[in-house]
């Protein structure tokens, strides 16, 4: 079986970009396309153990009527070590089967993300920033791409894999200490966003 060849960018792009900036970077939409315009595609198993490369993963926050998505991973995940804890973002991996032109896939992979989670008709997506955690050996060898979308949210479609509720904004602060990293970020970059409008 062929295996997967995911969107990465250069951790020396990035790190230009960003000015080596660390957690929530608010930059401007087209500084990060054109990023992206320079990624390419490499087998994940490849991508996951090099430190040179960024896999750019868009991370969708869903709020409905002012309430968030949260969903608590299940056990039955692949990854262990979210086992358990809560996240905020539904997204994932740009694979070269999305489109072989960077920019175009990851507007594509990141659509078929949010299709392939969950069941909502999103009316406007708005762009907050990125997420660049340099904490760990996993979150180094990935760049979020983080988005609000304003949705009708109906259900989880991996309900195996996912325990959900729709919490209120103000009470996201209680799950805080049980969220995985990035979701922590993306939580402050969201209120800073929410008081703004």
């Amino acid at each position: 079986m062929k295996e997967e060849k995911v969107l990465v960018v250069t951790a020396k792009e990035v790190s230009k970009v960003l000015n080596n900036a660390e957690g929530l970077v608010c930059v401007d939409e087209n500084t990060i396309m054109n990023l992206i315009r320079k990624g390419f595609f490499v087998e994940r198993s490849k991508a996951e153990i090099n430190e040179e490369w960024r896999q750019i993963i868009p991370y969708v926050v869903m709020v409905d009527r002012g309430k968030v998505l949260l969903m608590k991973r299940t056990k039955k995940q692949s990854e262990k070590r979210l086992h358990n804890l809560y996240s905020i973002g539904v997204g994932g991996h740009i694979n070269d089967e999305d489109s072989n032109n960077p920019v175009e896939a990851f507007k594509k992979g990141m659509k078929r993300e949010i299709n392939e989670e969950v069941d909502a008709r999103v009316r406007e997506l708005k762009f907050l920033g990125v997420i660049n955690d340099l904490s760990s050996p996993v979150s180094r060898v990935h760049l979020g791409v983080l988005y609000l979308a304003e949705a009708s949210f109906k259900e989880m479609k991996e309900k195996e894999l996912f325990e959900w509720e729709l919490v209120e904004i103000n009470k996201l602060h209680e799950y805080r200490e049980g969220m995985e990293g990035w979701s922590k970020i993306a939580l402050d970059g969201l209120k800073k966003h929410l008081m703004q409008s």
